[in-house]
């Protein structure tokens, strides 16, 4: 790997911690195997901690492989519970990706601010 491409690497890696999107890697079998701050905060759930469950643990429904597996991509909006038992509304997008030439899901989410319509749908 040549010094542009580490340098780009720390960049992205920095930029994604610090983000203020929640984001999460999970592998095909639906288990978390990274996740950003951000998503530890809005689950009121320490990271290391996040890493034993998975990707459908905060949610109305659990994780339902063949929704995932039916689509390229997919967006919506979710209810999850954080683990105080708040339950907020938050907006996602997923995508399948490659890493280390692993099939993994990278999921970007984010809660809906208070009175954004969206939120209706969220289940």
């Amino acid at each position: 790997m040549t010094t542009p491409d580490l340098l780009h690497e720390a960049l992205l890696g920095e930029a994604a911690e610090s983000a203020f999107f929640a984001i999460s890697v999970y592998d095909d079998d639906g288990r978390m195997v990274a996740v950003n701050k951000r998503a530890a905060e809005l689950l009121g759930v320490r990271r290391d901690e996040l890493l034993s469950y998975d990707v459908g643990a905060f949610t109305a429904g659990g994780f339902d492989r063949t929704r995932l597996f039916s689509q390229e991509m997919r967006e919506g909006v979710r209810l999850v519970e954080q683990r105080d038992g708040t339950r907020v509304p938050v907006a996602f997008v997923v995508a399948p990706a490659t890493l280390s030439g692993l099939p993994y899901f990278v999921a970007v989410w984010w809660q809906l601010p208070e009175g954004d319509p969206r939120a209706d749908s969220a289940f």
